[in-house]
């Protein structure tokens, strides 16, 4: 890897800054929305405890994971983590 000097490097380092702050601003959001995503999530939770259904349902849980595509890694944990909230 050539290193850059100069005008060149501070453009450059410059330019890293602020997609790291673009980072910082998805990681955000998304930390917002998996908020949100836990607070309906416990909802849910309520909704079966009164209609007497268990938490789990697996047609739902694999719909969700094939929605996920290359994210199913992810969102196998954010299933996981809804389904702990939903037993609370």
């Amino acid at each position: 890897m050539s290193r850059v000097q100069g005008e060149d490097r501070v453009r450059l380092a410059s330019e890293l800054e602020r997609l790291r702050r673009m980072i910082d601003d998805v990681d955000s959001e998304i930390i917002r929305l998996l908020a949100e995503r836990i607070r309906i999530c416990r909802e849910i939770g309520a909704v079966k405890k009164a209609m007497g259904v268990g938490v789990f349902s697996e047609s739902r849980e694999e719909a969700v994971l094939r929605r996920a595509g290359i994210f199913q890694p992810v969102f196998r944990v954010v299933v996981e983590l809804c389904k702990s909230v939903q037993e609370d």
